[in-house]
């Protein structure tokens, strides 16, 4: 699981990088330009854009974190146990999610 876990956190690490360079291109690029948005009908998608990008790059990092608490799980032998209640997560759950803290009862 260690492995597929560091797979999934250099994946997270490398999209947050892209969106957050998305992010500050849109902003440079909107910085430069003399065009007033509600004059510009590009300008609402540009923003929409930007505010799209930076949503995802913030999801990004909370998983980025997740993920980072799943290796700490791994190493102190907590991992696979519910946080809350303390009960295994099951087997399921841990495939398709590998940095759930939470058994699908107090996910829910």
């Amino acid at each position: 699981m260690r492995a597929r876990l560091v797979d999934d956190l250099q994946e997270a690490r490398n999209l947050e990088t892209r969106l957050r360079h998305d992010v500050a291109d849109g902003i440079a690029s909107r910085r430069g330009s003399t065009n007033d948005e509600v004059d510009d009908p590009e300008g609402a998608n540009t923003a929409f854009e930007g505010a799209q990008s930076n949503a995802m790059a913030q999801h990004t990092h909370r998983h980025v974190e997740e993920i980072l608490a799943a290796l700490v799980r791994l190493d102190t032998g907590t991992y696979g146990l519910c946080e809350r209640c303390t009960t295994a997560i099951s087997k399921g759950r841990l495939d398709a999610r590998p940095a759930t803290a939470h058994c699908i009862n107090c996910a829910a």
